[in-house]
């Protein structure tokens, strides 16, 4: 990505900040909560700087909150369950995004790399993604 530095620099602590507390949260509900500060801070920053990887960051943090939120929100009777590791797959996942951030290098490849982590843990709460964990295809 190539961003001005005033905006990695707020993005940086956006999103430390988001990260730091949805390690401390509770449960997956305030995890989510605080998640979507994410793509808050990516969506707010595209409007100052647009930036094609930054709009793809933004677009993976929109649909994992989406997918997540959205099995969570059902009755359990319809969604079934989100695996058990879940949350801590998620919360390591943005952690990792908030070091490529805190890196000085612009290290495309992993960046993709971690959007891809963060699109096969929210595929879990689909029904297909779940059934896939649940057959071993897809680790947490």
């Amino acid at each position: 990505m190539q961003l001005p530095e005033s905006i990695r620099e707020r993005l940086r602590n956006e999103f430390r900040f988001a990260v730091d507390s949805m390690a401390a949260a509770p449960d997956l509900a305030k995890k989510l909560f605080f998640f979507s500060a994410l793509y808050g801070e990516a969506n707010r920053s595209l409007n100052e700087h647009w930036d094609t990887e930054l709009a793809l960051v933004h677009l993976v943090l929109v649909s994992a909150h989406r997918d997540i939120s959205g099995r969570i929100s059902q009755p359990p009777p319809l969604s079934g369950e989100v695996p058990q590791e879940l949350p801590e797959a998620l919360t390591k996942a943005a952690a990792d995004l908030v070091e490529l951030f805190e890196d000085s290098k612009q290290d495309t490849a992993k960046l993709y790399e971690v959007l891809a982590r963060i699109a096969e843990v929210a595929y879990t709460a689909t029904g297909n993604g779940n059934y896939l964990y649940l057959k071993g295809a897809v680790k947490l």
